[in-house]
């Protein structure tokens, strides 16, 4: 019988190359800016131009291939999942128009009616079981389906999924914004270059033009079956110096949005007039821990490590007060559990870090910290030289050791690294993913924990609880029992990017997981 642990290891995986994304995407007098809080009002058509930073990357447009959060930005212009999910989270229909849970291993999902991909080719069954099915054979998309077993077309308008186990995340991953649908039979036509450079999907935008390097350029859907979109042309310009995006910006000669890493940035686009969207906080500072050996292998020392931060201190240095502390799940999930005085180990104690330290007999500890030195970190330097004269004061030291982000990588995936590697994260589509790389035994960069430990236990069970009310509570039990036995430190979070637009543009929403999805109902002033 195979359990829900099969393959679980594999759903790490892509919580491993999750990680990846914010960090593979980070590489005038007239201002622009509203002079009134009233918006102008909205004219039909026109082109909007957004300065992002940089363009897709590794797989380009192939929503199987491609997973960096440079790629998600432009995917979700064109392509659609079965579901979606609202500002609070909440899963919604989008090309299902209905799904059912069946019982524990089945569900149903009914198709819109009316839907078709931009040629004006109908949205069928079998375009969904073949997208489905091509996720679960991709490297990645493959472990985010450990438990599926059969993806069938019920009749022409019902697809049924099926699982071996119980699982509570299925409707969180298809909701999941990379869970797309293609049309099947232009994608097995199509060759790996022209899945990479071209597209056709069901969502408000058609690729029109991708000068490498430069900008892409959309056309609205005039097939789209949703609302929007509002423009005539979306243009994403890619500009990879923040200043000079916010120059652009400023000019009010062609650039009505961008987006941007750096909070002073955005504090001073903030105080000339500009409107700063409320970006949820999804990139969390995470520092995972390597305890088979050393200092940390003794869990007194990591509890003093963690006692010893002052994150609101490194919040405020390093991030000018924009960002929050935040446990495991991100407190700009809808999930995300903020921490409180009440979470082990979580306040500042610098006395306190001291006594566990003579407690274990190692009173002046020096732990190593690897953290990416390329240029598009910059942004986490501070903290982590900050967090070096905290944790002198409790009488550790902290080396610092800079490296190339992708041998940082290399070696957290590997399980190589000293002590403590810095791996910035990103939004994960169920509350159970953000656990995966530090509760799933036998990965090597599960370093606290057997299959014994307790917090696997509560891992495994959150996996498997349906009513949210009782996975809430075994959430917040999971995240206290990770805070009290420090299987990871989390120094805060903070958005993935600010968003930031003049008065050209009105309508625009935000969305908690920094799509972009609000540019297809975003209309122009003038």
């Amino acid at each position: 019988m195979r359990t829900i642990t099969r393959g679980i290891a594999a759903t790490a995986a892509v919580a491993v190359l999750g990680l990846t994304l914010a960090a593979c995407a980070s590489a005038g007098e007239d201002t622009g800016a509203a002079e009134s809080s009233e918006p102008l009002p909205a004219v039909e058509g026109g082109a909007l131009v957004y300065a992002s930073d940089v363009q897709p990357l590794a797989g380009g447009l192939d929503p199987y291939v491609a997973q960096a959060f440079a790629n998600s930005n432009a995917l979700v212009q064109i392509y659609e999942p079965l579901l979606a999910k609202d500002a609070d989270g909440t899963v919604i229909p989008w090309l299902a128009e209905s799904w059912e849970q069946v019982d524990d291993l089945t569900y149903t999902f009914t198709l819109r009616e009316g839907v078709t991909f931009s040629d004006g080719t109908p949205l069928t069954v079998e375009d969904v079981v073949f997208s489905l099915e091509q996720i679960r054979a991709s490297s990645a998309g493959a472990s985010y389906f450990p438990t599926v077993d059969q993806i069938t077309a019920v009749d022409d308008a019902t697809v049924q999924v099926t699982t071996f186990v119980p699982d509570a995340t299925i409707l969180n991953i298809l909701s999941y914004r990379g869970m797309v649908i293609v049309n099947q039979a232009w994608y097995e036509a199509a060759t790996e270059e022209e899945r990479q450079t071209t597209a056709l999907g069901t969502g408000p935008f058609v690729l029109d033009e991708w000068q490498d390097q430069v900008s892409m350029t959309f056309t609205a859907n005039e097939a789209y079956w949703g609302e929007g979109p509002e423009v005539d042309t979306l243009e994403f310009d890619f500009i990879g110096d923040e200043n000079a995006r916010a120059a652009q910006l400023r000019q009010g000669s062609g650039t009505d949005m961008a987006w941007f890493r750096d909070p002073i940035q955005v504090q001073s686009l903030e105080s000339e007039g500009y409107t700063v969207g409320e970006n949820a906080e999804t990139r969390s500072l995470t520092m995972y821990v390597n305890a088979s050996d050393g200092p940390l292998a003794d869990v007194k020392v990591r509890q003093a490590v963690s006692k010893a931060m002052d994150r609101q201190a490194l919040i405020d240095f390093a991030m000018g007060g924009m960002a929050e502390p935040s446990l495991v799940v991100p407190v700009g999930d809808p999930w995300g559990i903020a921490p409180d005085e009440s979470t082990p180990n979580y306040a500042h104690d610098v006395e306190g870090a001291k006594a566990l330290l003579a407690e274990a007999g190692q009173e002046s500890p020096t732990i190593t910290l690897t953290y990416a030195s390329d240029a598009a970190f910059a942004l986490d330097v501070p903290m982590v030289e900050v967090l070096k004269q905290q944790l002198a004061e409790a009488g550790i030291t902290l080396e610092l050791v800079g490296k190339p982000w992708t041998e940082v990588l290399q070696s957290y995936i590997g399980g190589t690294w000293t002590d403590l590697v810095l791996v910035p994260g990103v939004y994960m589509p169920d509350p159970s993913a953000y656990f995966a790389t530090v509760l799933t035994p036998g990965l090597p960069m599960v370093t606290t924990v057997d299959e014994t430990s307790p917090e696997v236990a509560l891992y495994m069970q959150l996996r498997s609880t349906f009513d949210e009310a009782e996975r809430a509570e075994v959430l917040a039990q999971l995240e206290t029992a990770v805070a009290e036995n420090v299987n990871v430190l989390v120094a805060y979070t903070g958005p993935q990017r600010y968003e930031v637009w003049g008065d050209t543009v009105t309508g625009y929403e935000v969305d908690p997981y920094t799509y972009r999805e609000g540019l297809a109902t975003t209309a122009k002033t003038s």
